[in-house]
Formats: C-alpha cells, sequence, structure tokens
C-alpha cells in the first residue's frame, strides 16, 4: 500500500467517526466563550484547487486549535454560485471550448458525460457545488454543514435584498451615466471575479482633440492636452485600417478601426467607411488652438490598438514624435510649450540625441522622465500668447501662460471644449484584459448603472476608522488595506445578467458576485433556522433579527412564526455575531475585504466588525502561481490522491510564513509525508515498550523540555505562525522522544511516555488531525479532536535536570559544528570543562547584565574583574542558547559528572569511539590543539580527532 493510501485510509474512518458524532455542529452555549471562523466561500465554477486549500486549511487549523482551547468554535461553509464566472464556462462548453474541455477532461478528471451537461448553468455549479463539498470533507475540514447555502437560495436572496435597500435607505447607492469595464459580447458591466486571472481593470481617462481637415476631422487621443500649442503634424500608421465614422454632431471623424470598435460604447459613433491609412496621407489637417497647418504623415510608430490610433505630433516636448518626424526627412517646426528648471528648451529632441537609440522601449524611460518633470515643476512659456489667433489671446494669456502645468491642463481643456474640439474617452489602462468568455474588456458609459457610493467621504473614513478595531496577521496587511480603502471610488454593482439575487427595485438587474458577499457571514449564524418559506421573510424580519428593530410579539402576529422562534433566531445571531477570524487570500484585500467592513460599517455599525482578519500568501507550483496559462493547476483532489490529505494540509499552510508563498512540489510534499510515517511507527512503537517506574534525570529533563515547547507551540498557534508549529512538532519533538530513547538506553518510563505522547498528539492535533486521531486511540478512548490543548501548567519541570540535558544537547551541537567546519568525521572527542566557581558566579552576572540591556563596559566596571576575561564571559552570554541561559541563572550543575554519566549517549549521539574529558583547571592535563585554555562554564573546549 503506498504511503498516500496508508493516511488517506486513517483519515476517512476518522472522518466518518467525528461526523456520526457530530463533533463540529455548534450551538449556543452561554456558559462557553464562542469563536466564530469564516472563510471566503469558493465559486462553484471549476473544482477546489490547492490554492483554495491554503485558505481553507489555514482556518480549519484555527478552529481547531481554538476547539480544545476550550472555545465553543463554529466554522461554516458556503458556495457562490453569483456573477459570471459559472455562465462564462457554461457557455464556453456550448461553445465547446477546446481549452475548457481539455482543462475539465485532463486536469480535473470529469467525465466527458458530465462536461456535456454543463451547458445548463445550474447544473454545472451544483456539481462542483458538491464536489467541493465532499474536498472538503476529504480535507478534514472541522464545518458545521448544517449552515451550508448558496447565494441562489431564495432565502438568501431576501437577505441580499435587505441589505441593498437597507444601503439605499442610507445614501449609498446612487444612479448615473459613468464609464465602466464592460464585456462587448456578454454586454454587461466586469469586475476582476468577472474576468480571466482575477484582474479588476483599471480605467483612465484621456483627452481626445478634433483637427479638422477639410470635412473630417482627425481625433488624436493625448494624455497631455496642453501640448498641443507645439502640434505641428498629425501621425497615422499608413499600414492600419481606419474608420471615417459619423459623431453626435455630423461630424466625420477618422479614427483607426480598433479604436472604433473601443469607442462606439463610449460616443455615438456610426461607421461610414474604411480606409487604408496611407489613404490619408498628405491631407492637411489645422490645428484648433493655433490654426496652424498640420500634414497628416505616416508613421510605423503609431499602434492603432493604443488610443484612437491618431497621434497629434509635438516633437519638441515627446522624443517619439521627433524621431517620427526625422525619419520621414521632412522640414517641421519645433514649439516649445513648456519650461523646467530641469529639462532644456526641447526635451524631446535633447532625449533623442542622450538616449542614442531609435527604439521605443529604450527611450521610454527617457519620455517618462519628461512627462513626470513637465507635469509636475513644468510652468507654461509667455510666448504661447504669441501662437494662437487675437480672440483667444487674452484666455490664453489670463489662465494658461506662465501657469504650472497642473493648472494650465485643465484650462486647456476648457479652451478645446469652447471651441467644441475636444472629447474625454476612456481606457484600460491595465490592459488588455479578458472577460471569462474570451472578449477584450472595453469602457462603457453606461447610462443609468447602479453604483456603490465607496467615495462618500463619511463612508470612508468610519472605514478607514474601524481598521483600528481589527487585528490583522500578517500586521502589513492593515497598510494594505489603509490604501484600497483610502482609494476606492464608487462602483458598478449590477449586472444585466448572469445568476444571482435581482436588485429589489430593478429586478432586470443582478448584483454582482463581490457586492453579495458582504455582509453574507452573519447568514451563517442563523441559516439551518430558517425553515420557512422565503416569501415569509419580510424587511421587518431580517430588521429585527439583526439589528433587534421591532417588537418580536407584533411580529410574530404578522408572519405567523411564533414569538419563541424568533427571539431564538436573535439569540442565535447575537450569541455568535461577530466574526472572530475572517480568511482570505491576499488577493481579496483588493476588493472583497475592504467592501465587508465598509457594509459591516453601514449595517451594523463598528460593533459588529470582524475582530481579526487573516490573508495568506499563495501557493506556487512550479516557481509560478497558479494558472491554466502556465499550465500548472493543481487539483486538491489529487493531491490527496498522491501525498495524503494530512501531508496536504502540511504542504500547503506550514512550510513558509503566512504572508509569503508557499512552493508545492513533489519532493517537499515525498519528505513530509515520509516524516509522517516515521512518527507514526515511532509512536506505535513505544507505546508497545514495557517500561520502568523509576524516573531518571531523562524522564525530568522530557517532561520540561516539553513543557517549554508546549509554551511555544500555543503561542505560535494563536499567531497563525504555521511554519513555527511545523518545525517544532514535526522535527524537533521527533528527534527531543529519539534523544530520550537514547539517554535511557530504550528503557523507558512508561508514565513518561505516555504523559509526552499525550502532550504531542495534542500539539499535532490542529494540523494533522487524522493521524494524530489514529495514534491516540492506541491508548485512549476518546476523541483527539475535542480535548483540551495542552497547557504548560499541567506538566511538571525539573530546572536542573533541564539543564544537564540541554547541556549534553549543546554539546553534540557545537561538535557536529566543528566537524563540519574542519570537513572531517569526529573518531575520538576531547571535552576539557572549566569547574572555575568565579567564572561560573560571573557567567550568570552577564547573562543578567545582558538581559537588562547593560554594556560590556557596564558589566566590567560593575564587576571589577580583567576585561579580558569579563570579554570572553560577556561574549558566551551572548551566544548561549536562550533557554540555558534562563536556567544557568538559577542552576548549577557539575559539568564532568553529567558527560561521564552520559557517555553512552554521546558516543552514540556523536558515533565516535572514545570521549575524553578534562578539568581545564589541572595544570596536569594536556593542552590539546589549544582547546584547554578555551574551555568556559558550560562551554567547554572541544577538539576532535
Amino acid at each position: 500500500m503506498s504511503l498516500a493510501n496508508f493516511f488517506n485510509e486513517i483519515a476517512s474512518k476518522w472522518q466518518k467517526e467525528w461526523e456520526n458524532n457530530k463533533l463540529f455542529e455548534a450551538n449556543p452555549d452561554p456558559t462557553k466563550e464562542k469563536k466564530f471562523i469564516t472563510v471566503a466561500f469558493p465559486y462553484t465554477n471549476s473544482p477546489l484547487h490547492i490554492g483554495h486549500g491554503r485558505t481553507y486549511i489555514t482556518a480549519d487549523i484555527y478552529a481547531r486549535y481554538l476547539r480544545m482551547k476550550g472555545y465553543n468554535v463554529l466554522f461554516p461553509f458556503a458556495f457562490q454560485f453569483t456573477g459570471t464566472p459559472i455562465l462564462s464556462i457554461s457557455e464556453a462548453i456550448q461553445r465547446k471550448d477546446e481549452d475548457i474541455i481539455s482543462t475539465f477532461v485532463n486536469i480535473y478528471q470529469i467525465p466527458q458525460e458530465e462536461i456535456e451537461k454543463f451547458s445548463d448553468p445550474n447544473y454545472l455549479a451544483e456539481y462542483f457545488k458538491n464536489d467541493m463539498k465532499n474536498t472538503a470533507r476529504r480535507l478534514g475540514l472541522s464545518i458545521d454543514w448544517r449552515r451550508e447555502f448558496t447565494t441562489v437560495d431564495s432565502i438568501f436572496e431576501r437577505f441580499i435584498q435587505w441589505q441593498y435597500k437597507r444601503l439605499m435607505d442610507l445614501g449609498y447607492i446612487k444612479r448615473e451615466d459613468s464609464p465602466v469595464p464592460y464585456c462587448p459580447r456578454d454586454e454587461f458591466p466586469v469586475g476582476m471575479h468577472d474576468t480571466k486571472g482575477d484582474i479588476e481593470p483599471e480605467i483612465s481617462d484621456v483627452d481626445a482633440i478634433y483637427f479638422p481637415s477639410n470635412n473630417l476631422f482627425f481625433v488624436a487621443a493625448t494624455p497631455r492636452p496642453e501640448t498641443i500649442f507645439g502640434a505641428i503634424a498629425i501621425l497615422i500608421n499608413p499600414e492600419a485600417d481606419y474608420i471615417i465614422a459619423i459623431d453626435k454632431l455630423n461630424r466625420k471623424i477618422v479614427i483607426s478601426k480598433q479604436a472604433f470598435e473601443k469607442l462606439k460604447f463610449q460616443l455615438e459613433i456610426k461607421k461610414e467607411d474604411e480606409k487604408k491609412g496611407k489613404e490619408f496621407i498628405g491631407l492637411i489637417a489645422k490645428n484648433p488652438i493655433t490654426l496652424k497647418d498640420m500634414k497628416v504623415l505616416p508613421s510605423k510608430y503609431v499602434d492603432p490598438k493604443m488610443g484612437t490610433g491618431v497621434v497629434m505630433a509635438v516633437p519638441s516636448h515627446e522624443p517619439m514624435h521627433y524621431l517620427a518626424l526625422t525619419e520621414l526627412k521632412e522640414e517641421f517646426e519645433l514649439i516649445p510649450v513648456i519650461k523646467t528648471d530641469e529639462l532644456g528648451e526641447l526635451p524631446g529632441v535633447e532625449a533623442v540625441g542622450l538616449a542614442q537609440t531609435k527604439n521605443p522601449a529604450e527611450l521610454k524611460d527617457y519620455i517618462d522622465t519628461i512627462y513626470r518633470l513637465e507635469y509636475h515643476k513644468g510652468v507654461m512659456r509667455d510666448d504661447l500668447v504669441d501662437l494662437v489667433p487675437d480672440f483667444m489671446k487674452e484666455f490664453v494669456k489670463d489662465k494658461i501662460a506662465n501657469k504650472p502645468v497642473k493648472d494650465a491642463r485643465d484650462r486647456t481643456r476648457e479652451l478645446l471644449d469652447k471651441l467644441n474640439s475636444r472629447e474625454t474617452i476612456y481606457e484600460i489602462t491595465n490592459g488588455p484584459v479578458y472577460c471569462r468568455c474570451g472578449a477584450e474588456i472595453v469602457v462603457k458609459v453606461i447610462k443609468g448603472q447602479w453604483f456603490i457610493d465607496y467615495s462618500n467621504p463619511l463612508w470612508k473614513a468610519s472605514a478607514l476608522k474601524s481598521l483600528d478595531k481589527i487585528h490583522f496577521i500578517p500586521a502589513d496587511a492593515r497598510k494594505e488595506m489603509e490604501k484600497v480603502i483610502f482609494n476606492l471610488h464608487h462602483r458598478p454593482f449590477t449586472r444585466s445578467r448572469g445568476l444571482g439575487v435581482r436588485l429589489p427595485w430593478d429586478e432586470k438587474e443582478i448584483i454582482d458576485s463581490l457586492s453579495d458577499s458582504t455582509i453574507y457571514t452573519a447568514f451563517y449564524t442563523i441559516i439551518h433556522k430558517l425553515k420557512y418559506p422565503a416569501a415569509l421573510l419580510n424587511d421587518n424580519f431580517w430588521d429585527y433579527i439583526l439589528l433587534g428593530r421591532g417588537n418580536p410579539e407584533e411580529l410574530s402576529k404578522t408572519l405567523g412564526i411564533p414569538k419563541d422562534q424568533l427571539e431564538e433566531i436573535r439569540n442565535e445571531f447575537l450569541y455568535w455575531y461577530p466574526v472572530d477570524s475572517r480568511h482570505s487570500g491576499r488577493d481579496l484585500i483588493q476588493n472583497h475585504l475592504p467592501y465587508y467592513i465598509y457594509h459591516h460599517i453601514a449595517i451594523f455599525g463598528d460593533m459588529l466588525l470582524p475582530k481579526q482578519i487573516v490573508t495568506n500568501g499563495f501557493i506556487r507550483v512550479g516557481g509560478k502561481k497558479m494558472s491554466k496559462s502556465f499550465g500548472n493547476i493543481y487539483p486538491l483532489n489529487r493531491a490527496i490522491n498522491e501525498y495524503g490529505v494530512d501531508t496536504v494540509r502540511i504542504a500547503l499552510t506550514s512550510t513558509s510564513s503566512i504572508s509569503d508563498d508557499i512552493e508545492f512540489n513533489a519532493n517537499i510534499a515525498k519528505s513530509i509525508i515520509e516524516q509522517l510515517k516515521r512518527i507514526h511507527d515511532f509512536i506505535s512503537r513505544i507505546l508497545e515498550v514495557d517500561g520502568v517506574n523509576e524516573k531518571r534525570d531523562a524522564d525530568l529533563w522530557l517532561l520540561s523540555i516539553f513543557k517549554k515547547y508546549v509554551e511555544e507551540v500555543d503561542k505560535a498557534y494563536e499567531n497563525l505562525d504555521l511554519r513555527s508549529v511545523y518545525i517544532t512538532v514535526y522535527y524537533t519533538l521527533y528527534e527531543t522522544m529519539r534523544d530520550y530513547i537514547e539517554l535511557t538506553n530504550g528503557k523507558v518510563n512508561k508514565d513518561t511516555i505516555r504523559k509526552t505522547v499525550s502532550l504531542w498528539l495534542k500539539l499535532m492535533a490542529p494540523i494533522t488531525p487524522h493521524l494524530a486521531e489514529e495514534l491516540w486511540h492506541k491508548f485512549n478512548n476518546s476523541f483527539i479532536v475535542t480535548e483540551k490543548f495542552p497547557s504548560p501548567d499541567e506538566i511538571e519541570c525539573d530546572e536542573k535536570s533541564l539543564l544537564k540535558v540541554e547541556y549534553l544537547r549543546n554539546i553534540i551541537d557545537d561538535v557536529r559544528t566543528l566537524s563540519n567546519e574542519l570537513g572531517k568525521e569526529a573518531e575520538k572527542v576531547i571535552i576539557y570543562v572549566n569547574d572555575d566557581e568565579k567564572l561560573k558566579d560571573l557567567l550568570k552576572k552577564a547573562i543578567i547584565a545582558i538581559k537588562g540591556r547593560k554594556s560590556l563596559r557596564d558589566f566590567i566596571l560593575e564587576n571589577n574583574v580583567d576585561e579580558k576575561i569579563a570579554k570572553k564571559v560577556y561574549e558566551l552570554a551572548n551566544i548561549l542558547p536562550p533557554l540555558m541561559k534562563d536556567l544557568i541563572v538559577q542552576n548549577d550543575i557539575d559539568e564532568e559528572e553529567v558527560i561521564v554519566q552520559n557517555i553512552q549517549f554521546l558516543l552514540s549521539k556523536l558515533d565516535v569511539s572514545e570521549i575524553v574529558v578534562y578539568t581545564s583547571t589541572d595544570e596536569k592535563v594536556p593542552n590539546i590543539m589549544g582547546k584547554k585554555e578555551l574551555a568556559l562554564p558550560y562551554k567547554p573546549g572541544i577538539a576532535i580527532l
């Protein structure tokens, strides 16, 4: 049997036992303090992959730890059906999309006959919901499954509609015409979770300036309208396709074909004709401000996909424009527009000369520098007034000339607007971004789009202030959250198609997936008790249950729900809420988590904010973040089948700190599963050993060191420092137990073994509960997952015994370090111990001095000792292991006696044939390799031969 099957059979056995005994069903208990743990629920458009696993297992580990700490823990789960991810997959199946079908068949191993049914989005969502639930069970997640729901359940719809009516009443919902990221194929606004790669489309505005040319208008896009005073030509790509379109003012405008396909969603334009760019070459246009003639010239540097595919050439301030015009060998005028102290009069010309290149990519840094300096430090030139006709001179003189570029930009727009020569157009600045359906996202100005007003200053201020009440893990996530909240604008939150909750006052619209997943964690607390028709649960019901508004007697009469049931539901919510720890991937800091906070502030105020937010890093496969484009999607079920569930639980959560990405690969997983098997076999064997009754130094040491490790692991679990837990519990404690076996020559004390194995299994139970449960039942009948987490107070400690063995282990480490440094294996070890009582006393004083943050100079002056000796002792006090420092201050041992009594242990651990111990203060003993004079108390001089 493979190791994976071995561990998975164990897991399956105990999962059934836990479920049969309803161990994770959580009910209010006024005698116990509660903890409510939630994770961001998954989209049911494909099976769970190992990236999901990291977040869900981390939350489960924390829930299991808190349960063992004595808390009444609720850990629920639900499924996100809302939005376009499901619909996009379903439509891709209908189109027989080869990539999607191949992924399902080859990566997720889904039968072909099932895939054919996925053309029904409801079937697809339900299929993956059930698949995810089975996977969550295989992971051993300690879920209260009575509380599961989907976001298209009718009762959930009533709950979300109630929330949005409240937001509308509070003034946080508005409707206006506005640019939004838009899928031209599916015909609805999109957000991050609607796009391939979960990219949030970012919109920026650009100025489109109209340059008349007889009966045509060339429309040039520019981020720097103020430079139009220096525009002396129109550049187009001669090989690109251009559209002549009629705009709302009946003008014939010229833009690239790609621009037309984008701008038809923003401007009122209609195609009239299509021509190659070269057909426009040689036409004469006019600068609408200077009225100068401008030739229409060809340029290979014009990208028809960028802007409008038409460029106003300003060679004095734009290196690429200067380069394009010089290559045409045309005569052209250079008109300086902006002056700065840092740049010359003609920075566009100078940059090309300095760069000595015609490569646009190599010129980019120069261009960015010019743009930045001219915007932030530039001033418009005085002589611009001379460039414009008389009727504009006063405006230019008063509002543009000699003004900072920051101000002049808006005034230039104002002037162009007066001349009816400008439009604002919008671009996806981080494009191209693609919808899940495959279409490239464009910007559309939607009439009457519904928005959530996250830019509301009072709401924003409350959200920022509320962060003081929330504990963040990792701590730096708070700064990220502050930045995102500060920069949030109003956001479109409805779609015209897809699955989800209908907007209560506009049923043609669906509330999107990021907007219905804001306060839904409150729904977990009561869903298992809502056994009523959805239509019955009106706004008054939710007002009472979630806000405590209204009279339960009157509500009971109105709804026909018994008063005691209403009060029971209300009390269930009050008992569990707020969330004690909210878990998600760190990518959700950009949207879900800020919205989560905003909506809690709006609906509940700041009293029911989550107490803690935990965001973990990603999982990487082959050094890359998982992505279909990289071909490195790793389904969770596959990982469990290959490596066993407890291996997966460790590999996805505990090999790096919570903020770092974790690399998942075969070598790491193999090393983990092999170590788990070693632990399984080791504990199984030692539990069967007939022990002795005598308690020796080794027994007292083992219990004492366990006391220390219990304290460390408890703190690490509390801070979700799972890497430290992993190293201590699965490696350090394993080696510690093996040292104990060697210290006792296999003659273990049965009570000591049972006590320490019990502690060990309890420490591993939150991370590897199945292994812990299996081993626990070798000598117990209870469930370990319901046992109390160990407390240091329940473990006896003998500091002297602890110091003795830690001293021996320190010698072992020193010998191994020396062996590595010398590059030779030791056959014989010489150990010099220093028994000078005065030096021992001085070492204690040095340790106390360092703890008191005293300097070496202060230490020397206080103790009136030789500077050379004091320095050696002070340095030793600095490098001794922390545990030994604490023990040395309160205890004394005879070092030579400890070594002699445990010589067999040292011989075995160091794998040497002989160990010789000398007292360094004895003048008669030889000084081998000069090590005798190096010996200090608790730091022997060591020579290896």
